[in-house]
């Protein structure tokens, strides 16, 4: 064996590895605290002083459901030509801080278990008003009765998106998807050994930019959350779940009478077509999604450029009013659901109960399949084409 000044090559590798392992102890560890207080030398949860206490935290591990997001700087915006003439999501650049999101659209079944819980822990009252509303789907001149019957109640939609909900039923979801999952986070043999566990922080809708960010995948120059410009793969098919054009919903069947381009009249079950590359599947088709966002035209000229976020349409908000907003937010009896908005008034976009929605549908063509595309529609309101996916701030390292 090979001698290096008077060590082999292996005890050499072997000292490397010991020194590897020394840099990455506890003591270099940007989360470590230690056994006391490196300013007061008081030592950390002393029983028998009853000192300060100090939970142990080793970083935490994604929520149920989530995929990680790794922020970074992006150009939010634009897309196609603005064929509306709308003028309201101009390309501007903006950073986002890092995040988790749903990896799918919330499920028919995810959705009926909220129900479940919510019938058992809060009554029928609450259980009404929080079910989806299934006449989304019917129409006078078209034969939609079965989705209006079957499309939430039929085990066979279980994994299709659920619809019919509006943005102050997704938001109770997000309510309560936080407080079952920090309730369910621990056996009960570990909560009583930790005492106080370190919880999940809230559930909530994405914003828009957050949203927009993932659903681009790190393309943002691409016009769709995919390489190239192309609406199908080299096989022919179609990416996503659209409307390919007046009366086209599916795509024609192939030669063989097997083969449909894109094969759903309406909506297709959660994991259907490829993810992008953030592994989030169906960000642009199937349906539409909820945003935090309140609607104005002009966000992009007054929002911040880190973390863009429009609560309400005021540009300057009072702390006393921030603060009011985050309690609507965690508390499910300060709700705007339970507890309407006065100066809400449906169909006008100058009100705060506007909502932005994001990524394109079952039922729109391939315009609105462009990440910068934004629209609005009323928070108290629903259609068939549009659900939701739940999002979580990652607190700490960015990494």
């Amino acid at each position: 064996m090979k001698k290096v000044k008077g060590q082999t090559f292996w005890s050499l590798l072997i000292v490397a590895a010991v020194l590897l392992v020394a840099c990455g102890g506890k003591k270099n560890d940007v989360n470590f605290n230690g056994k006391n207080s490196t300013k007061t030398g008081m030592k950390y949860n002393d029983k028998k002083t009853s000192g300060f206490q100090v939970k142990k935290f080793k970083g935490l591990e994604g929520a149920p459901g989530l995929v990680f997001i790794q922020g970074g700087t992006f150009l939010m915006g634009g897309g196609e030509k603005d064929i509306e003439f709308s003028m309201n999501n101009r390309e501007r650049q903006v950073t986002i801080a890092s995040f988790y999101i749903d990896e799918t659209e919330v499920a028919n079944v995810d959705y009926k278990e909220f129900l479940f819980y919510i019938l058992k822990d809060s009554g029928e009252d609450k259980h009404t008003q929080l079910y989806p509303d299934t006449t989304v789907w019917y129409r006078d001149l078209a034969m939609n009765d079965p989705y209006v019957l079957y499309y939430f109640s039929h085990p066979a939609f279980y994994q299709y998106p659920v619809v019919g909900v509006n943005w102050h039923q997704a938001n109770e979801y997000c309510k309560w998807r936080t407080a079952k999952v920090n309730e369910n986070k621990g056996n009960e043999k570990k909560n009583k050994k930790e005492g106080n566990p370190v919880l999940w922080p809230d559930y909530r809708l994405p914003t828009e930019a957050e949203w927009e960010y993932a659903a681009r995948g790190l393309l943002e120059m691409e016009l769709y959350p995919w390489d190239g410009k192309s609406l199908r793969d080299l096989k022919g098919h179609f990416r996503t779940n659209f409307k390919i054009g007046r009366g086209n919903y599916a795509g024609w069947a192939g030669g063989d009478g097997k083969f449909m381009t894109d094969g759903y009249m309406t909506t297709a079950p959660v994991r259907t077509f490829f993810p992008n590359d953030f592994g989030l599947y169906n960000v642009s088709g199937n349906v539409s999604e909820w945003t935090m966002d309140t609607y104005r035209s002009l966000a992009f000229e007054d929002v911040d450029d880190l973390n863009s976020f429009r609560r309400k349409g005021q540009t300057e908000i009072r702390q006393d009013q921030m603060l009011d907003d985050i309690s609507y937010m965690a508390d499910p009896n300060k709700s705007l659901l339970f507890n309407p908005d006065p100066n809400a008034a449906p169909g006008n976009s100058d009100f705060d109960n506007v909502k932005v929605y994001r990524g394109g549908s079952w039922n729109d063509l391939a315009y609105f399949l462009s990440p910068g595309t934004r629209r609005f529609f009323n928070a108290d309101s629903s259609t068939n084409a549009i659900g939701f996916r739940c999002a979580m701030i990652r607190v700490g390292s960015p990494n």
